[in-house]
């Protein structure tokens, strides 16, 4: 049994139905994956819905893009209770602000002659979760640019003309509201990070895994990332970070395949897990 802890939807910046990634994860030969869309779980009850028909376990998550320290940082949080009033607000307030931001990227866009709409944007997601990615698909789509690659390089990137600065929480209030929720806290990724000391910072801090395995981590990343789980007592994860064919390149699924074991060392430390399973 296998399994990849680490996929996304168009319930944030995927291109596949939280449905879709579960049949597509069961034709992959996987036995568990967790959906963990960006900042969002408008995707789960789909996910989780689609879980029995498929004959799949589908764990809920979700992925918290954080900033600190001039760099950013997401934060992994699984078996989440999706139902939570407080940690649904947040969320909303998180949402509306993302939004903001699109629209606020828009109106640059236009001041440079690329007339893009917020209609335009919305025929590659919904008013749910609106991200540089989408914005990016509607400008190849009306020929503005050839990529999605091209459209931040040029336009929507990090210092760039229609960039705008998003708000973002830290890893630490990242990692308090998961705990706080009952769910598990893991630094997503480290070995995309441009500094990874913040692992001894957030160890201490109720971070209680790490990504160990990631699509993008190289031998050494591992080796590494598995010797600071030891040093740090971290459980390890892994999971492809899967979108989609046409915002990967390459089809993810089936380039992580986590032992189960480490499933079930994740569930030993989840609160809700044991609430569930009562």
């Amino acid at each position: 049994m296998f399994a990849d802890l680490h996929m996304h939807s168009k319930a944030s910046d995927g291109t596949n139905s939280p449905s879709e990634v579960v049949r597509l994860a069961k034709e992959h030969g996987l036995s568990c994956i967790s959906l963990t869309d960006h900042d969002t779980i408008d995707g789960l009850e789909e996910a989780i819905g689609a879980s029995s028909r498929y004959e799949i376990e589908v764990i809920p998550g979700i992925e918290f893009n954080c900033y600190y320290q001039d760099q950013e940082i997401h934060i992994l949080g699984y078996f989440i209770n999706y139902h939570d009033k407080n940690f649904t607000e947040k969320l909303e307030e998180m949402k509306k602000l993302r939004n903001d931001r699109a629209k606020a990227i828009l109106k640059k866009l236009n001041e440079l002659g690329i007339d893009i709409s917020i209609e335009d944007v919305l025929e590659f997601t919904s008013e749910k979760f609106i991200g540089r990615p989408h914005i990016a698909r509607a400008m190849v789509k009306k020929n503005y640019v050839e990529s999605v690659k091209e459209a931040f390089e040029k336009y929507i990137g990090v210092g760039a003309p229609a960039y705008v600065e998003r708000y973002r929480i830290t890893p630490f209030e990242a990692i308090n509201l998961i705990l706080e929720n009952g769910g598990v806290p893991v630094l997503a990724h480290p070995g995309l990070l441009q500094d990874d000391s913040i692992i001894e910072e957030l160890a201490p801090k109720g971070l209680i895994g790490i990504e160990v395995y990631h699509s993008k981590h190289t031998t050494e990343d591992i080796e590494k990332y598995l010797n600071k789980a030891k040093k740090y007592k971290l459980i390890i994860t892994g999971g492809s970070d899967f979108h989609g064919i046409e915002v990967d390149g390459r089809d993810l699924l089936g380039t992580i395949k986590l032992d189960y074991e480490y499933v079930k060392i994740l569930k030993s430390k989840a609160k809700n897990f044991v609430e569930i399973s009562k």
